[in-house]
């Protein structure tokens, strides 16, 4: 290693602090930016809400499946393979970054009058929903075929939390599939494709090294 240059562990951890960071501080800025721009937005009809009940309490539901999904993601993680966590944060600071000029685009008003959990950051963003393509990410970064008992969890917990929050009205369908679709595109890209590949050599783990020397990097179990 040559004189100065910091430790490969540690660099992967500054690299996927810092993109977390700058994943808050845009979606912070991209929800500031709608409220001070948009302050009359309207909310818009969805189908999917006339045939729903209307129940504010759901948040907490939605709260709780979140929570579980990421500790369940994080001990898993810590207990296998602590040094794919850098890697793990910087795909998931990845969907927020893009996400974030995302939300400006369509700067609708949450239906949800009555919500009973209030959050002080991230409010005035609804697509593509946050909550989703985290959830969404989470299950599929979740190895199936060495935990498949908590890889089916994970997946019952994303219902419940694409469930919810339509009960509560957090968040529109169209938000939802948003969501969906931009955890797929942001993990399927990570996995197989070349767009991230500056960051992948970054926060990427290396395997020991083989017989000829040559240090093997391998990508998140998705």
């Amino acid at each position: 290693m040559a004189a100065g240059r910091p430790p490969a562990t540690a660099r992967r951890r500054v690299v996927a602090l810092a993109l977390v960071l700058a994943a808050a501080a845009a979606a912070e800025g991209a929800s500031r930016l709608i409220a001070v721009r948009f302050p009359g937005r309207p909310a818009a009809p969805d189908l999917l809400y006339g045939w729903l009940p209307h129940t504010p309490a759901a948040s907490y539901v939605t709260l709780a499946a979140m929570s579980a999904m990421l500790v369940l993601f994080l001990v898993r993680t810590l207990r296998s393979s602590p040094g794919r966590l850098p890697e793990y944060l910087t795909v998931l600071a990845l969907m927020y970054l893009l996400r974030a000029p995302m939300l400006v685009l369509t700067p609708l008003a949450a239906a949800r009058d009555g919500s009973v959990l209030a959050f002080p950051l991230f409010v005035n963003g609804l697509f593509p929903s946050g909550h989703t393509a985290l959830a969404f990410m989470l299950a599929r970064l979740t190895d199936a075929k060495k935990s498949p008992g908590l890889h089916a969890v994970q997946v019952a917990l994303l219902g419940v939390v694409i469930v919810t929050m339509l009960l509560s009205r957090d968040h529109y369908s169209i938000d939802i599939i948003g969501g969906l679709l931009l955890g797929y595109f942001v993990s399927h890209e990570w996995s197989t494709g070349h767009l991230f590949s500056p960051l992948k050599h970054l926060v990427t783990a290396e395997t020991p090294e083989p017989a000829n020397g040559a240090a093997v990097l391998y990508s998140p179990d998705v």
